[in-house]
């Protein structure tokens, strides 16, 4: 199988996984016309299409992957499996911090580059999706406090 082609069977997974998960979001109330739902329904649509398009085009074929490299691959399934399912109990702030710090660690920052670009990217993500764009994400363990 070609790189491409593996690489497109994956983005077909996580679409599938997006869905799974995302479709459960709803909001106790409807005051938005899309809903909490719409943004991983729209993220997990451009993904599994892009991943169509990989496994249409293939590719040249596949080197064999190092443990390294595995096990990178691996951490970041298990972080991502792992933020969501903690997404919703823990709230949308703690919860994409805590991913972006391990992926910015999987990728080779600092334990201060990575909270300080986690604090950043979730609260100021946060600001936008929820004050910016009214797209209500859950509080959770900062409830009452943003």
């Amino acid at each position: 199988m070609s790189n491409n082609r593996t690489l497109g069977a994956m983005a077909l997974l996580m679409a599938a996984v997006l869905v799974v998960f995302g479709w459960g979001l709803v909001a106790p109330f409807a005051y938005e016309p899309v809903g909490p739902r719409a943004f991983p329904m729209i993220t997990a649509a451009l993904i599994g299409i892009c991943g169509i398009i990989l496994l249409i085009q293939g590719g040249g074929e596949a080197e064999p992957v190092g443990s390294r490299t595995l096990l990178g691959l691996l951490m970041m399934a298990a972080t991502l499996f792992v933020y969501a399912l903690v997404f919703e109990p823990l709230g949308y702030v703690p919860s994409t911090l805590a991913m972006s710090a391990v992926v910015a660690r999987l990728f080779g920052a600092t334990w201060t580059q990575a909270g300080i670009s986690g604090l950043i990217l979730s609260v100021g993500s946060y600001l936008l999706f929820d004050h910016g764009l009214d797209v209500v994400l859950p509080a959770g363990i900062l409830r009452g406090l943003i």
